[in-house]
């Protein structure tokens, strides 16, 4: 218990050497959790998996060795509080983003800082205590992986890097152990009185353990303009960390300072002035379980809460202050469930089941009712076109598509059910636009759009039907106005994109349409936020504000 405190520095510590390390070799932080109960994770995307994974363990017992191998050496001892107070400090403000780590990591930050500055009587062997717990956890939990197996940093970086667990963990082991061994042989050289005879003089930075340096070397006094030139030499030295600091920062504050959000598969819904996104997947195969809330007015984009599990290739719409999302994917399972979010609550829950799994299928509202058109239950395409009461959330089936498809676009508009494009149960592209009569089960082809295209978005504007990007064989850069009447159906291209894009969600709100996808084209660690305007044809690339800087 009472060295829960400390332990709990020792994960923060852990961790944020993850962080680093990804950011190293090129990857990306999503955030640190570090918990009262001394436990943490880092979620991370790309980096190298043998840095980012050996990082943790072996960054750990780096500090632990170099705290422990300090020994006598008190002014070393002080400049480490200054490097491992400086470390919390900045891996808390960039990527920790729970209450307890963020009060936690800056209140240990600014009090190693103040142990650089100011002496205290536990000063010189606080840093011993904390060598010991850095090696101690690393050992102890190496251990605890090779007695009992489970998901831990070593197995991820086995499955990653194709290696064995058991040589993995061997390596980490005998590392850690090197350098243990090390700090004690340096340390106990210190110790000596040869050693001790050579200590440096310490001016003003004299700590309570000097009469162990007295007895053993003599202690030069200083004159005040020695003390003067000390004070002037350590505030250039702090003022050119501050400096280095800063542009650190300021370089990087368009990629450390904005919430993970780059995905690709993620559902959008409008409802109550905000832009609600769920789920999606990275490129690097990652699947997410996050809700955001964006208000596109003050471009702010936050987490609210998280979907029972990660998926991607469902579908969301928003009904009132409700949003639903309709089933998905996570790579190996496909689901059925109908998920309710409040969002003034921002409370997630069960409303209902589909009468199957399914996923990559199309869905719009109409008259406090949802529709669902195809879609891939896991093993074919399905032609089926389902109708799901409200609040109820009881699903049957309104009707049949022509044929069975998946990555279609659907929109309703002027009381019809259009389902556009998609991909057939032989994998061919469909150029087809298929209208539905709600109170009818007839669904009919009715046109076709100038080439075949899956993975599009539509949505439904006041004088037409729009149909955004998708794929033809390489992604689609043009929006289409279609637009059904008496004598048939008139297809013309609305405008063009800035950059072909699929797999995108389409939102409307307060006459503008908003696109969301991908990556943002400069800052890669943002979700790409295009606003298209119907009317004047404009479309301008949004980037979110961040919460420090903007």
């Amino acid at each position: 218990m009472l060295t829960r405190p400390l332990r709990v520095l020792v994960v923060l510590l852990h961790e944020i050497l993850h962080a680093l390390a990804s950011l190293a070799t090129g990857g990306g932080v999503h955030q640190i959790e570090v918990l009262s109960y001394s436990s943490g994770f880092t979620a991370v995307s790309g980096g190298a998996p043998p840095a980012v994974y050996s990082a943790g363990y072996l960054g750990t017992a780096l500090i632990g060795s170099l705290l422990l191998g300090a020994g006598p050496l008190y002014r070393v001892k002080r400049f480490l509080y200054l490097g491992v107070g400086v470390l919390v400090l900045g891996g808390t403000l960039l990527a920790v983003r729970n209450p307890f780590g963020w009060a936690y990591g800056l209140t240990v930050g600014l009090l190693l800082l103040l142990l650089f500055f100011r002496e205290f009587r536990f000063s010189a062997y606080l840093t011993d205590l904390l060598g010991v717990l850095c090696l101690v956890d690393v050992f102890h939990d190496l251990a605890a992986f090779s007695l009992w197996p489970s998901r831990n940093d070593a197995s991820i970086l086995s499955e990653l890097a194709g290696l064995p667990y058991g040589a993995v963990l061997g390596a980490w082991a005998a590392a850690s152990a090197g350098m243990a061994a090390a700090a004690v042989a340096v340390a106990w050289r210190n110790l000596r009185e040869a050693g001790l005879q050579r200590r440096p003089e310490w001016g003003e930075f004299r700590f309570v353990t000097r009469r162990l340096v007295e007895r053993s070397s003599h202690v030069t006094s200083y004159d005040d303009g020695s003390r003067r030139r000390g004070r002037v030499t350590l505030a250039v030295y702090l003022s050119i960390l501050g400096a280095a600091l800063l542009l650190v920062v300021w370089s990087a504050r368009f990629v450390l300072f904005q919430p993970w959000t780059a995905r690709e598969w993620a559902s959008a819904a409008a409802a109550g002035g905000r832009i609600y996104l769920f789920g999606g997947r990275d490129r690097a195969g990652q699947n997410f379980a996050e809700v955001y809330r964006i208000d596109p007015s003050r471009l702010r984009i936050r987490q609210i809460t998280a979907l029972p599990s990660p998926r991607f290739g469902m579908a969301a719409v928003g009904v009132g202050d409700k949003v639903y999302v309709l089933g998905g994917f996570d790579g190996r399972r496909v689901f059925d469930d109908i998920l309710e979010l409040d969002t003034r609550t921002m409370a997630v829950r069960l409303a209902g089941r589909l009468p199957g799994p399914r996923t990559f299928g199309a869905a719009a509202a109409a008259d406090g009712a949802l529709y669902y058109a195809g879609g891939w239950d896991g093993q074919r395409q399905l032609d089926e076109v389902l109708l799901i009461q409200l609040p109820s959330g009881q699903a049957s089936v309104a009707g049949r598509l022509p044929s069975p498809r998946e990555f279609a676009a659907a929109a309703f508009f002027r009381g019809r059910l259009y389902v556009i494009g998609g991909s057939d149960d032989r994998g061919g592209y469909l150029d087809e636009i298929v209208e539905m009569d709600p109170s009818g089960k007839a669904a009919t082809r009715i046109g076709h759009v100038p080439s075949s295209r899956i993975r599009s978005a539509a949505i439904a504007g006041p004088e037409a039907v729009y149909l955004i990007g998708g794929w033809e064989g390489r992604k689609v850069d043009e929006v289409l106005a279609i637009r059904p009447g008496p004598g048939g159906i008139e297809t013309a291209r609305a405008a063009n994109l800035p950059v072909g894009m699929s797999d995108l969600a389409a939102v409307g709100l307060e006459g503008e349409i908003y696109l969301l996808g991908g990556a943002h084209e400069r800052f890669q660690r943002q979700i790409g936020f295009l606003r298209w305007d119907p009317k004047s044809g404009r479309a301008e690339s949004l980037k979110f504000r961040s919460f420090l800087f903007w």
